[in-house]
């Protein structure tokens, strides 16, 4: 009787080892950053968002808090311009990146992370909140309730990232998920 309770708890043990191994490997797959991007529309031929060495064109968006802020109050820092949503999977797989690169360098580095929600219906405003509350977001993250700047940035791939120099200038543009090593030396390359 003593050899079957402790073979079944052996067994019992092992079936918990197993588990928490493959709870600890989905986890860590989960974290890496998937670098195909999630396709909004594909418009074969036809010009795809700004190109290097391009203004790029200012606009005037809210906060989730309802502060209106403009692309130009950024002028004389870096820009990381970011258009996300928050059902795209390589969205959510680089907004930990991000963050972790702003806490860690955005002073040191002299920039700003700007993160634009492609939110096209107000009812979604609250899943902009609820992902901004998960993934512990601190840098300004402003909707694109009516997609206009979607349209102006030619946005057909989420999630695009532009990288601004200190005069707004694109400098580089990222179609796909971007990562902390990736960000800090584009951000090292701009004036």
């Amino acid at each position: 009787m003593k050899k079957k309770i402790f073979a079944l708890l052996i067994i019992a043990a092992m079936i918990g080892i197993a588990v928490t191994n493959f709870v600890k490997t989905k986890v860590a797959e989960e974290q890496k950053v998937d670098t195909r991007a999630t396709i909004v529309e594909d418009t074969l031929g036809v010009k795809s968002g700004l190109a290097i060495g391009e203004l790029a064109p200012d606009f005037e968006l809210e906060t989730l808090e309802g502060k209106k802020v403009k692309l130009s109050d950024f002028r004389g820092k870096k820009v990381i311009l970011n258009f996300w949503a928050t059902w795209c999977p390589p969205c959510k797989a680089e907004i930990p990146h991000m963050q972790k690169y702003y806490e860690k360098y955005a002073e040191e580095d002299n920039f700003e992370i700007v993160a634009v929600n492609l939110t096209s219906y107000k009812e979604s405003v609250k899943y902009v909140k609820k992902f901004v509350k998960t993934y512990e977001m601190t840098f300004p993250v402003l909707l694109d309730t009516k997609g206009e700047q979607m349209d102006a940035y030619e946005i057909y791939v989420v999630p695009t990232t532009y990288y601004l120099d200190t005069k707004g200038i694109v400098q580089k543009k990222v179609r796909g998920p971007v990562d902390q090593d990736s960000m800090r030396e584009s951000i090292k390359a701009l004036n």
